[in-house]
């Protein structure tokens, strides 16, 4: 197996949650050693659809924080604090996404700990940014998403709100602008031998995601409509299920009429141009509608596929798992854990052909590391145990459970 492109890059995570777990996950993933520190109380993640039988093992946090040593440290102990600052000064990358103004509390925010490591990368996720009205505000993705026009409300009832994205889109592409700051920091390191501040707010995630829409002349008049017909651009039922099609192209849009059996349908009036059948998009859908209905998605999704129509079948999540194109692509994998069996989930997503990434073993016990960890950073055993009865610092099952 091979130990990946960050082999030798320790990173200390400060997080919480889902969006800051998932950055260092994906430096994981690529090889860096990356050491958790969590309270007492664990992770919120850790009983979130936890595992029956095996508490503090959900699914979510063993996803989400594999490839990860399990430091358990109480920071508002002063012996607690300085094993943080001791690993600090040995790391080459710091993330937290606690609230601002928290890390610099216990002595490693960012100027503190770029006094003491003046090489380390340090990434401060947060929900709104470090300035403004609604710095220190705490948020997750449902709420930033509203804020930042996810939630359209055009068209919302009382029976029908505005609705979030199906998945946490923030939280999920936060942790991934993240990791290209700081790999970018990294890169920047080898040149010039200094670290720096990498900063990334769900609210500028929200804006990044939409970028493509985010632009204004301030001093010309609005765009014109583009006339798109939306009836080429959803998903339709179909006699035993749905189908999407993106047929954005005019080639597409007609090689889509021809599959439904209406070949001249955009040749003449009311549907010959852009505009026209903007203005009559329902009506288009419903035509289209009552074609789909007459077949199996599976015999149009083969017929669209020939004509060079871009569709699919509408999938539950769970399908991935045995679904052929995504074993053939190596997106999910195999991982034993000794307590729980054997899990599939989601492999990196990004490969590289010489060291790829790879997931070594799942999210860990509470405290599953914190002797090895301490060890590591010159505390002897006497003054573990003496953080143990203290509170200071937790254990959880021995580090030999981690393969590998």
């Amino acid at each position: 197996m091979s130990e990946g492109p960050l082999r030798g890059v320790r990173v200390v995570e400060l997080t919480f949650g889902l969006a800051g777990p998932l950055a260092g996950m994906h430096l994981g993933d690529l090889g860096a050693e990356v050491v958790k520190i969590e309270p007492p109380a664990g992770d919120e993640w850790r009983e979130h659809e936890a595992i029956p039988g095996h508490p503090g093992r959900s699914r979510h946090y063993m996803q989400a924080n594999r490839n990860k040593r399990a430091l358990c440290l109480d920071l508002t102990a002063e012996p607690a604090r300085a094993a943080a600052r001791d690993l600090m000064l040995r790391a080459d990358v710091l993330i937290t996404n606690l609230r601002p103004g928290a890390p610099e509390r216990l002595g490693l925010g960012w100027e503190h700990c770029r006094a003491a490591n003046g090489r380390l990368v340090y990434c401060a996720m947060s929900a709104y940014g470090p300035g403004g009205p609604l710095a220190g505000r705490g948020g997750y993705d449902v709420t930033v998403g509203a804020y930042a026009g996810l939630m359209p409300a055009e068209g919302a009832t009382d029976e029908r709100p505005p609705a979030p994205t199906p998945f946490p889109a923030t939280d999920t592409a936060m942790p991934l602008l993240a990791t290209t700051g700081i790999l970018a920091a990294l890169l920047e390191r080898e040149r010039s031998g200094r670290g720096q501040l990498v900063e990334v707010s769900m609210l500028g995630t929200a804006m990044a995601l939409n970028a493509h829409a985010l632009v204004r002349l301030d001093e010309a008049p609005e765009p014109p409509v583009s006339g798109f017909a939306r009836a080429f651009f959803r998903a339709y039922r179909t006699a035993d299920g749905w189908i999407a099609v993106a047929a954005l192209s005019e080639r597409l849009a007609r090689r889509t009429c021809a599959v439904l059996g209406l070949p001249g349908l955009l040749e003449d009036a009311p549907y010959a141009d852009r505009a026209s059948r903007a203005a009559r998009d329902d009506e288009l859908a419903a035509r289209f509608a009552a074609r789909f209905r007459e077949r199996a998605t599976a015999a149009w999704d083969a017929a669209l596929a020939e004509a060079g129509v871009p569709a699919a079948p509408v999938r539950a999540r769970d399908e991935l798992f045995d679904d052929p194109q995504v074993r053939a692509g190596g997106l999910v994998a195999e991982v034993a854990d000794p307590e729980v069996g054997r899990l599939t989930m989601a492999s990196p997503a990004v490969r590289l052909s010489d060291t790829p990434g790879a997931i070594r073993f799942p999210g860990r016990h509470l405290g599953a590391d914190t002797r090895e960890v301490l060890r590591e950073l010159g505390r002897t055993d006497e003054e573990i145990a003496a953080m143990e009865a203290a509170g200071a610092a937790v254990s959880g099952p021995p580090a030999r459970e981690r393969p590998g």
